[in-house]
């Protein structure tokens, strides 16, 4: 009796599962048709020859690399120190680091602009960097400190009994520990970032220095077909080159994402 329960668990659970796949992956699936739309293939060989498409994905390289680099080491620093170095008044440390996450990007859009005109940053990538870099740290510092919070006291101590100091057992011990969840950090980093579109749009004046995610709006004032309307072909071809970079890191990094988000969730 309890078999056939579970089997007709797994079936409607199985069924669910196919349903909820197929809505996230519709979308995807017209924007791959459309691409082909019109010209087929050659709506892809309009894009890559644009002369500035090659700057705008060199500009979202850029600012990603930066900002996975400072949230990977801000935040695995944080989370070390507030889960195993006991600082002074830790505890409104990590609570004045969560209401990062309670804050509305928009409600900080103003005092970041006026601060970055008087810093003179607009023509900078750092306009880009800065702000995703501290939207990120909170939710990367919880990730990292719940980790930490689950590492064995007594290994740490084994290591200071034999003479390490707080930066060795990090480069040697923490690092090493926490790669799996530090993969899911780093990930995640890279999706916020390279998918970002709002934070150039308010602080980033350069039109040289627009992250990929701009690249549409220059593609489609210069895609006009008949009639002054846009030509969706290329248009959706450009979404799809924006995308790919994204599904590859996915596809191929997918056991690590489970294995950190799962690695987290379990007492050591």
């Amino acid at each position: 009796m309890l078999i056939q329960k579970d089997k007709k668990t797994t079936i409607i659970s199985q069924i669910l599962l196919t349903i909820l796949a197929i809505i996230f992956l519709l979308p995807v699936i017209v924007m791959f048709k459309i691409s082909f739309q019109g010209s087929g293939f050659e709506n892809y060989l309009k894009v890559i020859r644009l002369e500035y498409v090659y700057q705008f994905f060199f500009n979202s390289i850029i600012i990603a690399i930066f900002t996975v680099v400072l949230v990977y080491f801000i935040s695995l620093l944080t989370a070390y120190s507030l889960s195993k170095l006991n600082p002074i008044a830790k505890n409104s440390f990590f609570n004045l680091i969560l209401v990062g996450l309670m804050v509305p990007n928009v409600a900080l859009v103003v005092p970041i602009f006026l601060l970055f005109l008087k810093l003179g940053l607009f023509k900078s990538y750092l306009a880009m960097i800065l702000p995703i870099t501290a939207g990120v740290i909170p939710f990367a510092v919880l990730i990292f400190k719940n980790f930490l919070d689950n590492v064995p006291n007594e290994l740490l101590e084994a290591a200071k009994i034999d003479g390490a100091g707080s930066f060795i057992i990090l480069r040697k011990i923490i690092m090493p520990i926490s790669m799996s969840i530090s993969v899911v950090v780093i990930i995640w980093t890279f999706l916020m970032t390279w998918n970002d579109y709002f934070t150039a749009l308010a602080f980033i004046r350069d039109k040289e220095m627009l992250p990929v995610t701009h690249l549409p709006n220059y593609f489609l004032m210069n895609t006009m077909g008949a009639g002054n309307m846009p030509d969706y072909g290329p248009f959706f071809a450009c979404l799809v080159l924006i995308s790919l970079p994204v599904m590859i890191l996915y596809v191929f990094l997918q056991r690590y994402i489970e294995d950190g988000i799962t690695s987290g969730s379990i007492k050591k």
